[in-house]
């Protein structure tokens, strides 16, 4: 005969026990449905974020650029050239047998920001006098940047050589 904790025992494992050892697939689609929505609606604000600071990053390049190049005039005594071809920002030191000599590379706005620099005919050239102020133009000149889904910005040279942002 058994002994009343032997029947104790006995009767708590015949007791049908559910053992949870995972997700069912129900939650487990809840949840991917949940997060793929919330990407949904995430997705496009990162894009248009990622626009506005690749706008800001060329913006800034070309700033520096121009400041650059004023600065080396000064510095130098020399020209300086300040050159956007081709969506290709460059700054030059005019030697006098028309050598120049690159202070910076070739800064590819199209390629690395996807930014388009408008506002001038084929190419824009400000030359810096020796004392920095810019040549070739009278009052300022405007450097427009647009790139697709963010509003358009510039950058103005001014003929006295400062960048106005």
């Amino acid at each position: 005969m058994r002994s009343p904790f032997h029947m104790r025992v006995a009767s708590q494992r015949l007791t049908p026990r559910r053992a949870r050892r995972g997700f069912t697939l129900p939650e487990i689609l809840i949840v991917i449905v949940l997060i793929s929505l919330l990407s949904l609606a995430a997705i496009p604000r990162f894009a248009i974020a990622n626009g506005r600071r690749h706008m800001q990053s060329a913006k800034m390049r070309i700033a520096a650029a121009a400041a650059t190049a004023r600065a080396a005039a000064i510095q130098k005594g020399q020209q300086v050239r300040f050159m956007i071809k081709s969506n290709r920002v460059t700054v030059v030191v005019i030697t006098p047998p028309k050598d120049t000599v690159k202070l910076t590379p070739a800064i590819p706005l199209d390629t690395l920001y996807n930014v388009k620099a408008t506002g001038f005919t084929d190419s824009l050239v400000v030359n810096f006098s020796a004392r920095g102020f810019a040549l070739g133009f009278d009052n300022s000149t405007v450097i427009t940047l647009t790139r697709s889904g963010v509003p358009t910005d510039s950058v103005v040279l001014t003929r006295t050589g400062m960048v106005q942002q």
